[in-house]
């Protein structure tokens, strides 16, 4: 064989893995399109739409305290020991998070598989969301499925965004 030869099949089996590597990256750009379009959800909606749908979420968990509360300096606190609540026998699939805000009139729902949870840090941080500082809530995932479904956060601003958090 002739090192020509040689040179051409080099170069195939370098085209074929740049393809490889190449249609990786589209599979998984895809896979990141489809968990965004199912998981995020915004949408414009009126005020007395968006509060309806709170009080219908939070209807579910009926007088359920939640377990982080914020105090009257605006910092969060755990409103109950969250290591010192039992374990559930069923362990929550998911957590969501319902916010709406005033200012620009959208609700968003999110929904975090408890999978995807465990892939990242044991304590789980949100981003700042305008006057809302998720980064102070530090939830502990493996807990928070030790303890089943809860309701974990239900904050008001005085500006009137809004945020639920739960697990289900």
């Amino acid at each position: 064989m002739s090192g020509s030869g040689k040179r051409r099949t080099w170069i195939w089996v370098i085209v074929g893995i740049l393809g490889c590597f190449i249609l990786g990256m589209i599979a998984v750009a895809g896979a990141g399109v489809y968990f965004v379009a199912h998981h995020f959800a915004v949408e414009r909606t009126t005020s007395s739409n968006a509060l309806r749908t709170f009080d219908t979420t939070r209807a579910t968990f009926a007088t359920a305290k939640p377990l982080i509360e914020w105090d009257s300096m605006d910092r969060p606190r755990e409103a109950e020991r969250v290591t010192e609540r039992p374990t559930s026998s069923s362990k929550p699939t998911n957590l969501y998070v319902l916010a709406w805000n005033p200012e620009d009139g959208r609700l968003a729902r999110v929904t975090l598989p408890f999978w995807l949870l465990k892939l990242g840090r044991r304590k789980m941080n949100f981003l700042d969301n305008g006057d809302f500082d998720f980064e102070r809530l530090e939830f502990d995932v493996p807990e928070l499925e030790r303890i089943g479904p809860a309701l974990v956060l239900d904050y008001r601003s005085p500006a009137g965004e809004r945020v639920l958090i739960w697990t289900q």
